[in-house]
């Protein structure tokens, strides 16, 4: 794993093992942070536990901490990967604000034709893991083609308002070029 520099924690289902709304496997989120050499912290949500979100989450932070060499490491910011929705920053925000770290969103507000560009520089292959538009299957190509019949619609380009979900197959290119 990583000397600790980057810490990826993502929640899921603990019944279906799948990232909620995104339909991805927990197992393609393992594959994915061992071909980038990032640890992974997975927090497994428990529909009947009681336990809040935040709480789960408070967890998993709790074990990343725990693990951190006993020099001056430590949890200094937590990362989001939102694109513009004021309401989920918002939520972040509230929420999230408490733990005391630095909230950072890297995308927010980014050009879409600069991160389309930055997609296809990166050569990683996405595809479709979730729709809730009947005109995007399950499966597709997340590629320049789709985002410009998207252009078209109503629809979010990058699928940001939920109607669809994509998978990084970070897996498929060598890990130098993923990480450009």
């Amino acid at each position: 794993g990583s000397s600790f520099g980057l810490v990826l924690l993502t929640t899921f289902d603990s019944t279906s093992r799948k990232i909620a709304h995104q339909e991805v496997p927990i197992e393609d989120v393992v594959k994915q942070a061992e071909h980038l050499d990032i640890t992974l912290v997975g927090v497994p949500l428990h529909r009947s536990s009681g336990e809040s979100y935040i709480d789960r989450i408070q967890k998993g932070l709790e074990v990343i901490g725990a693990y951190l060499p006993r020099d001056d490491s430590q949890i200094t910011s937590l990362v989001f990967g939102d694109l513009h929705l004021e309401h989920i920053k918002f939520w972040r925000d509230s929420n999230f604000t408490k733990f005391g770290f630095q909230l950072e969103y890297p995308l927010w507000k980014r050009d879409y034709a600069i991160l389309l560009d930055d997609l296809e520089q990166s050569k990683v292959p996405c595809c479709i893991s979730a729709s809730n538009v009947q005109a995007i299957e399950v499966g597709r190509v997340f590629d320049r083609q789709l985002f410009q019949e998207l252009e078209r619609t109503e629809v979010d380009c990058f699928g940001e308002s939920g109607e669809f979900h994509s998978l990084a197959k970070v897996w498929e290119v060598e890990q130098s070029v993923a990480l450009k």
